[in-house]
């Protein structure tokens, strides 16, 4: 039974999941390279760890969420990294956005140490992340999975198991193709009915109610209108993802001609200096070309 969780990286999504974790009754520790990230965790008792050696030699489960390849290299493989210290018989879970590659390469190295692995990224942002109402993909052993189940059902509102290690990471990358795209459409749309010269508040009306609503249209097209783009899923993250989404089909040979048009939108806004800001601030590199600003009537 998994008593002793170690969970490292406390960013936007890190920071949730901990802390549901904490909540679910796990003996917590955390280590993230920024200390202050560790502090509110440290106030509630969990133990912080210096690195992330320190912080897998007690756990049962080793849980991380990072923010790209290089990270993960740095702290699955590198000095007084995770695979430094980690024992047989222990888990380890991947919950960053990743290629599956990666995901087989860590799947390789923990075998060699007689450690179970899962990739297990998840759909969400800050707000899913923190009320513990995630969308979890995960992919491994049967097995491992089952064991493991109890404390992603911490964290989500569903959980999935796609099959073998690197299943898991190639939905994500195929979900995020399709946030992108949909992110792309609803800023293309949005600065059209802008300059057609429509009410934004009643074209956001028929969002919410046609046969082509969601509910990423809806939040970020509310949010768009009210100006706020303040950080759930971070621009420059996102282009990030495409970058990998790219490499993932290159690889496969599979055609992606729209996410090659979100890619440009996306390396334009973060050129302008909107790379910190919410995703949705793509738009942004649409209305400089366009002339205009997006933005409900008073």
């Amino acid at each position: 039974m998994i008593k002793k969780i170690s969970y490292l990286g406390l960013g936007t999504m890190g920071a949730g999941m901990a802390s549901n974790l904490l909540k679910g009754g796990y003996q917590l520790t955390v280590w993230d390279r920024t200390a202050a990230k560790c502090e509110p965790f440290a106030r509630k008792e969990a133990h912080v760890a210096q690195t992330p050696a320190d912080a897998v030699r007690d756990a049962d489960l080793v849980m991380y969420s990072l923010s790209d390849v290089d990270a993960v290299e740095k702290v699955v493989f590198g000095e007084q990294g995770i695979l430094s210290a980690i024992r047989a018989q222990q888990i380890a879970v991947d919950m960053s956005t990743v290629l599956p590659a990666t995901s087989l390469r860590e799947q390789e190295a923990y075998e060699k140490r007689g450690v179970d692995f899962l990739d297990a990224p998840v759909f969400g942002s800050k707000n899913e992340s923190a009320k513990a109402r995630l969308w979890v993909l995960a992919a491994g052993k049967k097995e491992v999975f089952e064991k493991v189940k109890p404390v992603l059902d911490k964290l989500g509102q569903t959980v999935h198991y796609l099959g073998k290690n690197g299943n898991a990471t190639a939905m994500k990358l195929v979900g995020n193709l399709m946030v992108a795209l949909e992110l792309e459409a609803l800023a293309e749309g949005l600065v059209l009915a802008r300059k057609a010269g429509l009410d934004l508040k009643t074209v956001m009306e028929v969002v919410k109610v046609a046969d082509f609503r969601s509910p990423l249209l809806v939040a970020n097209g509310d949010n768009i209108l009210k100006r706020d783009f303040s950080t759930s899923f971070a621009l420059q993250l996102m282009l990030k993802d495409a970058n990998l989404i790219q490499q993932f089909s290159d690889a496969l040979s599979s055609p992606i001609p729209a996410l090659r048009v979100v890619q440009k939108n996306l390396e334009d806004a973060v050129g302008l200096g909107f790379g910190k800001e919410n995703a949705s601030a793509l738009i942004k590199a649409l209305e400089k070309e366009a002339g205009v600003e997006v933005k409900a009537k008073a």
